[in-house]
């Protein structure tokens, strides 16, 4: 019997490979082994779906179960890989021994927490799978004052999210809101349509510490906080654990083909970094898994990036952007009217970036960016 392609983890980028492949491959076994219950729900949600108050069951679009019969597929939930051998080309889970052909590894990221100290810095939550999302929701429904760290894409989502509810407090060590994304007077505006949102910008927590009621949160400038829950939103790193044996930087290293340092061993999504990239959104893990899928049915495929949208999913000040836009060495051309704004990002006089906002949309200029 032929051994099976094997994939770690149920993310888009686990689920996204495993429907690829079968578009190509109908009948080479796929084991699809993951840490938790393998529900298949958009992750995007994850920042904001409160606002909608929508329950984690409620986010699910299919069981594991579901999955497999759809893709006829294996999946193996509640699994954790102990070890690979990849001499052998063999999983291991506990007792469970797992043969592959291939191997790919989509085990995704894992939320970066600050170190914070303070006999309550275990309580902070973090949101980056169902699992804590359901835990984010049932304290948050029992909170008033919810305190946000991190004013990047993640944090900025969540707060503006958080705050059609409770009152929610930002803080970040930059100077504005999306410092290493959008220029400044995109910043400005979407600050002034975060409403209640209290900013507080240039500090960083450094303790969180229990009260009667709630936490105590200490800052950097010395002020302290009470509020009733804190959301560590700043930043996400690569999952290595499994790594070991590979070639790794801030990811597990593979060229255009997905390939890592050893034979028949693939990663994919927020855990491979592709020719010196990591790119932890939803397109360019797409493209990675549509191509993939083809190099592992017999047609080696790399996989090619172009200039790709991000869209900040803020309704009440949405933001859609592409290509370079942050540096010094940019100059900005801005119009602004009743429907948004245009922010054109050149670099020796070409086009190499854009930020639209509100019913502005800059999907036609993503041609005209240079390469």
């Amino acid at each position: 019997m032929k051994k099976p392609l094997v994939i770690i983890g149920s993310g888009h980028a686990g689920y996204t490979l495993a429907r690829a492949f079968r578009q190509h491959d109908a009948t080479t076994p796929v084991v699809l082994l993951t840490q938790d219950g393998g529900e298949h729900y958009p992750k995007p949600q994850l920042s904001h779906g409160f606002g909608h108050q929508a329950s984690a069951a409620q986010l699910v679009q299919n069981s594991a179960t579901g999955m497999a019969a759809e893709l006829k597929i294996m999946v193996r939930t509640h699994t954790r890989v102990t070890a690979i051998d990849f001499a052998a080309q063999r999983v291991s889970a506990g007792e469970v021994q797992v043969p592959y052909s291939d191997l790919v590894l989509a085990v995704g990221a894992e939320p970066f927490v600050p170190p914070i100290g303070g006999d309550a810095a275990q309580d902070i939550l973090t949101l980056n799978n169902l699992e804590q999302y359901r835990r984010y929701f049932n304290q948050l429904n029992r909170s008033e004052r919810v305190l946000v760290i991190g004013g990047g894409l993640i944090g900025t989502e969540i707060a503006h999210d958080i705050s059609l509810h409770k009152h929610v407090t930002l803080v970040d060590t930059s100077t504005r809101l999306l410092e290493r994304l959008v220029p400044e007077v995109v910043s400005q505006r979407l600050h002034s349509a975060m409403g209640q949102v209290a900013l507080r910008f240039g500090t960083e927590v450094k303790r969180v510490d229990k009260a009667e009621q709630g936490y105590h949160v200490t800052l950097a400038d010395g002020d302290t906080l009470a509020v009733d829950a804190v959301i560590c939103a700043a930043g996400l790193k690569p999952r290595l654990d499994l790594a070991e044996g590979l070639e790794t930087r801030r990811g597990i290293v593979v060229d255009a083909y997905l390939r890592a340092s050893q034979a028949h061993v693939y990663a994919l999504g927020d855990c491979a970094e592709i020719e010196g990239q990591i790119l932890p959104y939803l397109q360019p893990i797409t493209l990675s898994a549509n191509a993939l899928a083809s190099t592992l049915a017999g047609q080696p495929t790399p996989v090619r990036f172009g200039p790709m949208p991000v869209a900040v999913k803020t309704p009440r000040y949405p933001i859609q952007l592409a290509g370079v836009t942050q540096g010094n060495t940019l100059d900005w051309q801005i119009s602004e009217g009743a429907d948004g704004l245009t922010a054109l990002a050149h670099r020796d006089s070409k086009l190499v970036g854009y930020v639209t906002t509100g019913t502005r949309n800059g999907f036609s200029l993503l041609p005209s960016l240079a390469r």
